[in-house]
């Protein structure tokens, strides 16, 4: 269970060989907390860390190098490991509090994973290729090994991205209001990056700040600048959908009074980040926003 845990690990800490005793605690919070899980102290968790990379560490174990180039054989074997190892913890009544599902995988498979229409395949290769030339010198594996752990990470970032917006905003499109709670599950909601995943840095891709619920309607406007947001959170339609709506039998009753004036922010949710409000109608929007 432990080697599966900090394997994934991975796809939240970059390089752990930049925590040690004296910097251990600006480690991620789920470090520690597996830390106080596993009873070791948690400069024990990078270094299981980097066993399983193999090679970093001279007393590093010998099953962690062969597990960890199992699973970036076969990244989907992962997902399936993971939910059985929270399935055991459960059973032997280990809380959420005390494990959290920190890649929010908890009975989710691989190929079910959310948000993932967002990642453009052209732009998914170029990413991945510019991420494993970085890591390729610290890890084992050729370069379609490292891809894979790549991809896999990228995958599975996505994810959480997605599952997090969708949670900020209560699974309700931000723009109309559509909960479909009783049918979650059939992607009747999506969470859109606001400023677009293939233009953004690795940190702003999975920035809760940077997404926002909607329906696939109001989800296609956004993604194509037919409506925008700005700082105060009024939504605002394009000039050339204005006229759609006047012209075009339907289009009202999708982008008319269906379409609130401002965003909606549930209670308590975090409201998307200016940086990103600013970046969608200075370069998506088709049209010129009030301020």
């Amino acid at each position: 269970m432990e080697a599966i845990l900090c394997y994934g690990l991975f796809q939240i800490v970059d390089e752990p060989h930049k925590y040690g005793s004296a910097s251990i605690r600006n480690a991620p919070p789920i470090v520690l907390r597996l830390a106080e899980l596993f009873v070791r102290p948690p400069t024990s968790i990078t270094h299981k860390m980097m066993n399983l990379e193999g090679g970093a560490r001279n007393r590093g174990g010998k099953f962690e190098p062969d597990f960890y180039a199992k699973m970036r054989r076969d990244p989907s074997r992962f997902t399936q490991l993971y939910n059985i190892a929270l399935s055991a913890a459960r059973e032997m009544g280990v809380r959420p509090l005390d494990l959290p599902d920190f890649l929010m995988l908890e009975g989710v498979d691989y190929s079910d994973l959310l948000g993932q229409e967002e990642l453009d395949h052209q732009e998914l290769s170029r990413v991945v290729t510019n991420m494993a030339a970085q890591q390729r010198s610290r890890r084992l594996g050729d370069v379609g090994d490292t891809e894979r752990v790549v991809e896999q990470k990228v995958r599975i970032g996505q994810h959480r991205f997605a599952t997090e917006v969708l949670e900020n905003f209560r699974y309700t499109c931000g723009f109309c209001g559509f909960a479909p709670n009783a049918l979650r599950g059939n992607k009747l909601l999506v969470a859109s990056h606001i400023k677009p995943w293939s233009v953004c840095d690795n940190k702003e891709r999975v920035d809760v700040l940077n997404g926002v619920a909607a329906c696939p309607t109001h989800d296609a406007a956004f993604d194509s600048g037919l409506i925008t947001v700005n700082g105060g959170l009024r939504v605002h339609r394009a000039p050339n959908l204005e006229t759609s709506t006047r012209a075009d039998p339907g289009v009202d009753q999708y982008f008319g009074q269906v379409l609130k004036r401002e965003l909606i922010i549930p209670e308590q949710a975090e409201r998307p980040g200016d940086p990103y409000l600013t970046w969608h109608h200075e370069h998506v929007f088709q049209g010129v926003v009030e301020t």
